[in-house]
């Protein structure tokens, strides 16, 4: 484990050297770094990749409430300083997409392309996200974890073991900084700067995805001008969760073909 001193508080990390490839890979609302763990596994031997928790997921700190996307975007930037990478390639899924493209806009010398998982410029809209805060200040978070398991995952996902982990892990982020992060989400929308991305992109969408369904992702590969779509027949939300080993060879042709 390694850890970040921030000036809201600490942020856990985990990476690893490599004199190849870099990546970054940011997650999604309600999970932590292991998300990543079995496409990671799989990646190339000496590629490097760093991983870290969001504001309140994981074990990272839970900071006061009032940030929004581009503060999350820093922090990332802070966690690439903080391991002397000057580059990436950014792969997010959900908000973790969302913080990518900002980091695409705020910072485009550090990216060296973009793999956007699942995402979009204006995730859902603030009405959905300020009930979804409701909810979860009203009933906590064991109580909303059924229905957003059902926007993560498709039917092969669902009928495993594995959702029970997946569950444990959604009911035990801390809720305020889970609902600190929805309204984080609910207040972005950079649907008319989407053209000022001009790294290469990969854009994965996934076929049963409830939470950003597939006209949603296909939308986003139209308006960047740099980008390919791949939608994964079996997959909803999380295919990095869900279809790991299509995932991380998806993403090594990309690599491989903007890197030489």
């Amino acid at each position: 484990m390694q850890a970040l001193k921030r000036d809201w508080g600490t942020t856990h990390l985990r990476a690893t050297d490599g004199e190849g490839v870099a990546l970054v890979f940011i997650n999604s609302l309600g999970t932590d770094l292991r998300m990543w763990d079995d496409v990671v596994a799989l990646l190339p031997a000496g590629w490097s990749n760093l991983r870290m928790d969001k504001r309140g997921h994981g074990l990272s700190s839970t900071a006061p409430q009032g940030y929004g996307i581009p503060e999350l975007a820093e922090d990332v930037l802070a966690a690439m300083d903080h391991i002397g990478l000057a580059q990436a390639v950014i792969v997010g899924c959900s908000i973790g997409g969302l913080i990518a493209q900002h980091i695409a806009l705020m910072a485009p010398d550090r990216v060296i392309g973009l793999v956007l998982s699942n995402t979009a410029p204006m995730l859902g809209n603030a009405d959905s996200w300020l009930s979804r805060i409701e909810g979860v200040r009203t009933n906590g978070m064991a109580a909303m974890a059924d229905g957003i398991l059902q926007r993560w995952f498709g039917p092969d996902m669902l009928a495993t073991l594995e959702t029970d982990l997946w569950r444990a892990l959604l009911t035990r982020t801390d809720t305020e900084g889970y609902i600190a992060t929805c309204a984080a989400i609910a207040g972005t929308d950079i649907t008319d700067r989407l053209r000022e991305i001009t790294q290469p992109a990969l854009v994965i969408g996934g076929y049963h995805d409830q939470a950003t369904p597939p006209d949603v992702v296909e939308k986003l590969a139209a308006a960047l001008p740099r980008s390919d779509l791949v939608m994964f027949d079996r997959s909803g939300h999380l295919p990095a969760v869900e279809q790991p080993k299509v995932f991380a060879h998806t993403l090594m042709n990309f690599v491989e073909r903007i890197i030489p």
